[in-house]
């Protein structure tokens, strides 16, 4: 039977593949590199019994679990157009701060609530009385739109990294949520590249800590000498060829919902999301297998995958060849062009006035605890360092794993009470 299905699965893979569109196979190299029609393809993955959280988008989530959430639109200063969600409190009276997620690279807002009502971050937040903002990066598939730029066929859309990230779409979100809410400040919870995003923001624009109220880091990302995952160390090997090499070729969108892997890998985690998908996660960020539910790890891998920059990957090479938390490398005559100096500028995250909370894992191979401890010996208010008591704890299970209930939450949550004042 697993037989029949599985060959079921690759002819279909195979019927969407030859069914690209036209329209997209004139578009530039940039544009659909090993693209698919129909990335969403709901009623074939209805008939080949899939979870329908693994297809569902935001909103469609939080409805099914009994949420009311608003689509909002962000244009950044240097006109990317971003879409974030809200979550309204599911209690009357909510807090008095509007609290902001930031997701990590290859992901969007859904991570906060994959794992459902129970598990998901953004829904527990929701049901504890705050008014949630789940943000998109530039570039997912919520984001990929731009006043003047075609993500499809300009190849300047595409020119950024986490710099540019927290430089405009962290702070233009932070000023909408405030006005928004008519608040004076946020909380703000990242994960990964999240946590990257927000300690550029506040060493470049060290004025908006004054519109912070706490910040929480799930698997914090800035110093990479230490990284054990194989992605980063592959990246800073051949950080210049890599980039080089795709720029040369027009593949600077990377990994992209409407790009085949994403349907393989989406296919392979139906079937077998453990042997499949928990084994990718395991050889990428230490993630032990069999401490995230297979079915919520099915449904994350429906999200997963949804697109960013070659500059964004190539970034984080660069931060594991020079062991240095820094900006851009654009080579000496850009860094002259874009920093007025040869020598790539570091983030001064002395600038990081807010208040901080680490929540690390001592098996996370991407963020590890060395790293983790060079950060924060740098921030000048740092509330706590927290590592979770489980020794198997990795990148994966601060935002999908059941027991953040008992480990991540309560930690959140009461940081939260005590400085929402």
């Amino acid at each position: 039977m697993e037989v029949t299905k599985c060959v079921l699965v690759v002819d279909v893979i195979l019927i969407i593949t030859l069914s690209q569109n036209n329209e997209a196979s004139k578009l530039t190299p940039a544009a659909h590199p090993l693209s698919y029609a129909l990335p969403e393809a709901r009623e074939l993955k209805k008939a080949l019994g899939y979870n329908e959280d693994t297809y569902f988008n935001f909103t469609e989530l939080t409805s099914k679990y009994g949420y009311q959430s608003e689509e909002h639109t962000i244009t950044t200063d240097d006109g990317y157009i971003l879409k974030s969600f809200r979550i309204l409190p599911k209690c009357n009276g909510n807090k008095l701060y509007p609290i902001l997620l930031m997701h990590g690279i290859l992901d969007t807002s859904d991570v906060w609530i994959i794992p459902g009502e129970e598990v998901g971050i953004g829904y527990i937040l929701a049901a504890n009385c705050y008014d949630v903002w789940a943000v998109n990066h530039r570039g997912n598939r919520y984001s990929r739109r731009h006043t003047t730029l075609d993500p499809d066929r300009d190849v300047a859309f595409w020119n950024f990294s986490f710099d540019e990230i927290g430089n405009f779409d962290v702070p233009a979100t932070i000023d909408y949520i405030l006005q928004a809410t008519n608040t004076p400040k946020v909380f703000y919870a990242g994960h990964s590249q999240g946590t990257t995003d927000f300690f550029v923001m506040a060493s470049l624009r060290p004025e908006y800590n004054q519109k912070v109220q706490v910040s929480f880091h799930l698997a914090p990302v800035a110093w990479m000498s230490n990284s054990y995952s194989p992605i980063p160390r592959a990246l800073s090997a051949n950080v210049d060829l890599f980039k080089g090499v795709l720029d040369a070729t027009g593949y600077i969108e990377l990994l992209a919902r409407h790009h085949l892997m994403h349907l393989v890998l989406e296919v392979l985690c139906h079937i077998a999301p453990e042997p499949t998908c928990g084994l990718a996660l395991s050889i990428t960020t230490g993630y032990e297998q069999g401490t995230i539910d297979p079915k919520v790890l099915s449904v994350a891998f429906g999200h997963l995958l949804s697109g960013t920059s070659a500059k964004s990957l190539a970034h984080y090479g660069q931060l594991v060849v020079s062991k240095k938390f820094k900006r851009y490398d654009e080579g000496a005559e850009g860094n002259l062009k874009r920093y007025k100096q040869k020598k790539t500028p570091e983030y001064n995250v002395s600038n990081v006035a807010s208040p901080v909370v680490l929540i690390s894992a001592k098996n996370d191979w991407f963020s590890s605890l060395k790293d983790v401890g060079t950060l924060s010996s740098k921030l000048p208010n740092l509330l706590e360092n927290y590592v979770v008591p489980e020794p198997k704890w990795s990148h994966h299970n601060h935002i999908w794993d059941a027991r953040l209930r008992k480990y991540v939450a309560p930690k959140i949550l009461e940081y939260l009470e005590r400085y929402n004042n």
